[in-house]
């Protein structure tokens, strides 16, 4: 993991942060601070790799969700295949900074966006996207023919869900959009795509039995594309789907254990390497709740903030705020308290769970002999890391004594 030093005033480091060695709870550390575990980190990072391993499919995480050159370098290290971006303006920033493949898990329609994918692809960049009507297909065709100096842009045909996000509504659709690929002179049918993670429970079907009939169905598609001779230009014929909770069903569905041309299936969770306290975890196929043999995730990301206030027995109010920490899947849990220079677990919190969470404060409540005081510092767990993660510039990465070993700078 490279170590880009890091100069700018920068939230929740020292007043003066040059030094080779410091702690995030040096006396001079403005609060609150986000900090990442390194042993939690290296392990999740290896452990996907180890699972991606033994299932025999590849990985390309989601980048959004850390948006860290440093970061990104640990993944590729432990055998990412690419590294997955949601806009031209995230594969800009990945290709900037070496990822060597991109792929863009979203449709390329704006005309800035075309433009910089022209640029990527002459300089040699490998960067795949998304199509899924055939309004993309003319579009993005139209911005690149003649542009590419013989090159073609690989692109896979997405297929969503009724009422989700992107993606063709039907697999009849989905091979229109095939066809069209095909039929242009820029573009290369390398693939389909997926994501299951927006998926959740109806009425009469739970959650998992949804998103393995999505699945099938993507799995139904592409077999469709292969019977029609439609990946006749691929090596091979890639399959990714897989957010954070559901990739050990998509491995499961969508892998083909005798197909007729190379398969590669890409599963693409972003979550995995910091992983949280909260719905991920809850939800993961290796979370903590998980039923599944071997090592799980471990929590990496924390916020540190000082106790500001306790202005009832019962309440104690934090100075870490909306501005610090994701609010929008479960609230943060208080893990541990450090005082006196001397760290303790929270067990003693009525309520671990943060009760109320303001613009720069957090409400706890405790129980009246619970002894936690003004200047105390808490720690916290998160719940969705993506929305914690773009709220900090740079975050200190710490080894088990919380000194400074690197730092994760974010490019959002």
């Amino acid at each position: 993991m490279r170590l880009r030093r890091n100069t700018r005033q920068v939230k929740g480091f020292p007043l003066r942060h040059t030094r080779a060695a410091w702690s995030v709870f040096d006396s001079d550390v403005l609060m609150p601070t986000a900090v990442l575990l390194q042993s939690a980190l290296t392990h999740n990072s290896a452990r996907l790799a180890e699972f991606c391993r033994e299932q025999q499919v590849s990985f390309a995480p989601h980048g959004k969700t850390t948006m860290s050159p440093e970061l990104f370098d640990l993944q590729l290290h432990d055998g990412a295949w690419a590294i997955s971006a949601a806009t031209a303006f995230q594969a800009r920033t990945m290709t900037e900074h070496g990822v060597p493949r991109v792929l863009i898990a979203n449709e390329v329609v704006a005309r800035g966006d075309i433009a910089w994918l022209v640029e990527a692809t002459r300089k040699g960049h490998e960067v795949l996207c998304c199509v899924d009507s055939l309004q993309s297909v003319r579009i993005l065709e139209e911005g690149l023919a003649g542009k590419l100096r013989g090159r073609r842009v690989p692109v896979l045909v997405e297929l969503g869900v009724l009422d989700g996000r992107t993606g063709a509504r039907s697999a009849s659709d989905a091979l229109s959009v095939g066809r069209a690929v095909v039929a242009t002179t820029a573009l290369r049918l390398v693939g389909t795509s997926g994501f299951e993670g927006i998926i959740s429970a109806s009425q009469t079907q739970t959650a998992e039995q949804r998103v393995d009939h999505f699945l099938k169905d993507l799995r139904n598609v592409t077999d469709s594309m292969i019977a029609e001779g439609l990946f006749h230009d691929a090596s091979e014929i890639l399959l990714s789907a897989g957010g954070s909770v559901f990739f050990d069903r998509v491995v499961a569905i969508l892998k083909h254990h005798n197909p007729t041309k190379p398969e590669r299936i890409i599963i693409r969770s972003g979550c995995y390497l910091s992983h949280d306290d909260g719905v991920i975890d809850e939800l993961s196929p290796l979370g903590s709740a998980a039923r599944s043999s071997g090592d799980v995730f471990r929590a990496a990301l924390e916020v540190w903030g000082v106790v500001l206030s306790r202005p009832e027995p019962t309440r104690v109010i934090v100075g870490v705020g909306k501005r610090d920490v994701s609010t929008d899947g479960l609230l943060p849990i208080a893990k541990k308290i450090l005082r006196g220079g001397m760290m303790e677990p929270q067990a003693w919190f009525a309520e671990g769970r943060a009760v109320r969470v303001d613009d720069q404060h957090t409400y706890l409540n405790v129980k009246v002999n619970d002894e936690i005081a003004v200047g105390d510092l808490v720690g916290f767990g998160i719940s969705h890391p993506c929305t914690t993660f773009d709220k900090w510039r740079a975050i200190p990465i710490v080894d088990k004594d919380y000194r400074v070993v690197a730092i994760a700078n974010t490019k959002f």
